[in-house]
Formats: structure tokens, sequence, C-alpha cells
């Protein structure tokens, strides 16, 4: 994360600018970051999402396809 720069007014209070005068070059690159991982958070969620949907479609097949038990007569 980048920081800003601090300065001093002349009551004494320090504030802090969160952006230096024009982004430039460094700016472009931040932008192109930021572009990439919102894309990648977003391929994550779904790949996750799609992992999640093939769990539940393969446990449901899994439920329909379930033979019923044979009753066993217990042998002594």
């Amino acid at each position: 994360m980048r920081r800003g720069k601090l300065s001093v007014s002349k009551k004494g209070a320090i504030h802090m600018s969160d952006r230096e005068n024009g982004s430039g070059f460094f700016g472009a690159i931040e932008a192109v970051l930021a572009i990439i991982g919102a894309v990648t958070v977003m391929g994550v969620l779904a790949v996750a999402a799609s992992v999640f949907a093939w769990e539940m479609e393969l446990r449901k097949s899994e439920q329909e396809s379930a033979l019923p038990e044979s009753p066993t007569i217990p042998t002594a």
C-alpha cells in the first residue's frame, strides 16, 4: 500500500495527503494492478461457485440413483 506525504500546517497540525501531484506512470501501474486483482478475485469466486454447484449436483445424483437396501435375515 502506498503511503501519502505528511505536511505540517502553520497551526502545527499534521495533514496527510492521499495522492501526490499527478498520478503519472505509477498511477497507471496501480490502476492496472487493481484491475488484475479484481479479475483474479472474480475468477476465484467463479471457480468456487462452480465447484460448489458440481458438488451439489453430484450429491443429488447419488441420492437419486441409490439402490434401496434389501432386508437381510440375520443368521445365528
